[in-house]
């Protein structure tokens, strides 16, 4: 189990980076490798960690999506994601839980994008922001092609951060709060426990 330890050419650069990708790409959906190069631009240079993978999900991303990547002689080594702290490693299970019992083709691209939009639903900026993608209609584009009966659901065009976690909140039977992230809200700890 590894990851790539040296950031590839342009890591500095989420355009050069997102080009570096695509140069590598192998045959595969042309939407969903448009989708993974947006992501592992803007993410990517902070570890499989900041991506929400463990390093054997983002090496088999990469072998599926990017073999040109693994193929260019970059050097893997053995390592850890980063750990969130508890209680935030409660909310990214929870988010990722609940996108993927709304997946809609039980895929492992729709494995890997639980985790990562879990993952970039803990930052401070919009989700579509902390994806790397173009805008929310491209998010919304990506919640529609992989998790459709959860699309459905949003009806009023919430924005997804904000729509995933009132649905949490709905769920356990809490009257949502309106904070974006669990973090604004304070009752983090009925939520998701006593953090550390």
């Amino acid at each position: 189990m590894g990851i790539l330890h040296s950031a590839p050419p342009g890591a500095g650069d989420t355009a050069a980076l997102y080009r570096w990708l695509t140069d590598r790409q192998g045959r595969r959906n042309v939407f969903d490798g448009h989708l993974f190069a947006c992501i592992l631009a803007r993410r990517w240079p902070g570890g499989s960690g900041a991506l929400g993978l463990s390093d054997v999900a983002f090496t088999r991303l990469l072998e599926r999506y990017f073999p040109g990547a693994l193929q260019d002689g970059l050097p893997v080594v053995e390592a850890s994601p980063a750990r969130l702290p508890a209680h935030l490693h409660a909310e990214f299970r929870e988010l990722a839980e609940l996108l993927l019992s709304h997946r809609s083709q039980g895929t492992d691209e729709e494995v890997w994008l639980a985790a990562i939009i879990a993952r970039a639903a803990l930052d401070s900026a919009e989700l579509w922001q902390d994806l790397g993608l173009n805008g929310p209609r491209h998010l919304a584009a990506v919640i529609e092609r992989h998790f459709d009966p959860l699309a459905v659901l949003n009806a009023t065009g919430t924005r997804w951060k904000t729509f995933l976690y009132r649905f949490l909140c709905a769920r356990d039977g809490l009257i949502p709060c309106g904070a974006p992230v669990c973090r604004a809200c304070g009752a983090e700890a009925v939520c998701f426990g006593a953090g550390d």
